[in-house]
């Protein structure tokens, strides 16, 4: 019996696309009509979509003039983190019945990467195997209405658009992540490769203006700026002794470290650089595309707050390594790796005792994409010296 016609099936683009959409609508409905059910501490109940409210409300803050970095608790579990922008382009979904904001918010989410990987310079039939390979992970982000898969997607098109020399668009997409969450700004290091530098530099500024100007229509000028003095004291005082599901954790829960977050950080990010140092092989796509891969991975697991729903970015870059590289027995490894220990691991695959007692406190989750990044980081070097 020939297997073609199961292959073709499960390769049309149309039939992926309806899953991804499938599953916005499944989990934002289920997650509405559980209502305000969840506790995250102490007896107070909030909904099981405490991040779009989190995002809705910034909206009102931001138009009602209050600090939009200050705790909610008779609204929402959690602070806001993200820009002033960010909560003004919430207008449109804000003022919706939060049945419809959420659908429309996770519907916004899921395109915006199905979109960012199908168009993926690579194009078909890699991008058909990424985009299955990495819905698991995706159920998860979804579940928890989180902006990560825009991330992952916003970024994502930001190298297709370097790739095909559309400097303007690659700048957009990358200011407007870290308008979202501004980890996402080291992806313009990717400007290093490419010609037009002079050209990106300056679409990046003539975005971050338009960007940063954007909630003027809700505020005053005194207001704004206010509210960005407070975003930055957020963020520079952002430093709890969570140590999340990140590099860090790893180190802190299998070897007993307490210190030296700020150290590995500065060692990861010289290691981000050291790839620059090779001109010779900037021409080489396959260079170019790990080094983007191992920069999605980074941005996950050298965050202190990386949480289980973040690991859509760091696993978006996985599958664009694995499908778009030569295969060789160390790509297969890592994408079963990957796959079982880092999408699966959150999963009733594994027994609940086994996911509470090992996998959470020893961070497993983030250890394929640890090992995935190690990697590509001495293969950097051993190609640059080897072609230098």
């Amino acid at each position: 019996m020939s297997t073609k016609p199961i292959i073709h099936f499960f390769s049309e683009p149309k039939l992926i696309l309806g899953l991804y959409l499938l599953l916005a609508i499944i989990f934002s409905l289920l997650n509405f009509k559980k209502g305000q059910t969840k506790t995250f501490a102490g007896e107070e109940k909030y909904t099981h979509y405490n991040n779009y409210v989190i995002f809705k409300n910034a909206y009102f803050h931001l138009q009602e003039g209050k600090n939009l970095y200050i705790h909610f608790p008779e609204k929402q579990w959690d602070l806001y983190k993200y820009s002033p922008s960010f909560a003004a382009a919430m207008l449109v979904l804000a003022y919706m019945p939060d049945w419809l904001g959420l659908l429309l918010w996770n519907l916004a989410n899921v395109l915006v990467l199905f979109y960012g990987v199908r168009y993926f310079i690579k194009g078909p039939p890699h991008t058909l195997f990424m985009v299955w390979y990495i819905f698991n992970e995706l159920v998860t982000s979804v579940a928890n209405s989180q902006s990560n898969p825009m991330i992952a997607g916003l970024l994502i098109a930001a190298f297709t658009f370097f790739e095909k020399d559309k400097v303007h668009w690659a700048a957009l997409c990358i200011i407007a992540t870290f308008y979202i969450k501004v980890f996402g700004i080291l992806a313009a290091l990717l400007f290093l490769f490419y010609p037009n530098k002079g050209k990106f530099a300056i679409w990046c500024f003539v975005w971050s203006v338009v960007i940063a100007l954007i909630p003027l229509f809700f505020t005053s000028p005194d207001l704004l700026i206010w509210q960005y003095k407070n975003w930055l004291e957020l963020l520079a005082n952002d430093h709890s002794d969570s140590y999340g599901y990140s590099f860090m954790g790893i180190l802190h829960t299998w070897f007993g470290l307490n210190s030296g977050k700020d150290v590995l950080v500065i060692l990861g990010l010289i290691s981000l650089v050291i790839p620059f140092i090779f001109i010779k092989q900037y021409t080489n796509f396959q260079y170019r595309l790990n080094w983007f891969v191992s920069i999605l991975i980074w941005l996950v697991i050298f965050n202190h707050k990386a949480e289980s729903p973040t690991f859509i970015i760091a696993f978006t870059g996985i599958a664009l390594w694995i499908f778009s590289s030569p295969k060789n027995s160390y790509i297969v490894a890592f994408a079963i790796l990957a796959f079982v220990f880092t999408s699966l691991a959150p999963t009733d695959i594994f027994p609940l005792s086994l996911r509470k007692n090992f996998f959470e406190p020893y961070a497993i989750k983030a250890v394929p994409c640890v090992l995935i990044w190690l990697y590509l980081t001495f293969d950097f070097i051993k190609k640059g010296l080897k072609k230098s």
